[in-house]
């Protein structure tokens, strides 16, 4: 189980510094992390507080991933990071199944870098971090 709890704190933790890069004026990888519209337009540009509130969710999600190890025992009951952890696999998972438009495994748009991206990498990712905090509330 230590296992896969290092890889979900992981990952959560590495999207939210690429957030915080973005929040910062960072542009690599940005053009192809938002989806588009067929024609190419983006569908929202995310402010500077909307990026900080995504990089700080996912920072937490790390830090509720890491509770269910026990190294927070002595201050917070398990049982709240084991909420959370189920938290954290609904809202995966729904982002793997998508929309139906723009995102996620159903969506209809195709052929814009971000869904092409969406499709290899973005939803992928999803399911496996949804997959994981599903097993770690489980057996944790």
């Amino acid at each position: 189980m230590i296992l896969l709890i290092a890889i979900n704190a992981m990952v959560f933790m590495v999207l939210s510094a690429i957030h915080f890069y973005w929040a910062l004026g960072g542009v690599w990888a940005l053009d192809a992390a938002l989806p588009t519209k067929p024609d190419g337009q983006f569908l929202f540009k995310p402010s500077l507080l909307s990026t900080l509130i995504v990089a700080l969710g996912l920072l937490f999600f790390a830090i509720i991933t890491i509770g269910n190890y026990g190294m927070f025992d002595n201050w917070i009951s398990r049982k709240y990071f084991h909420f959370g952890t189920w938290a954290i696999t609904f809202i995966f998972m729904a982002r793997a199944i998508g929309d139906f438009k723009f995102v996620g495994f159903t969506k209809k748009t195709k052929g814009t870098r971000f869904a092409d991206r969406d499709t290899k990498i973005y939803s992928p990712l999803c399911l496996i971090l949804s997959i994981f905090s599903f097993l770690i509330s489980i057996f944790s």
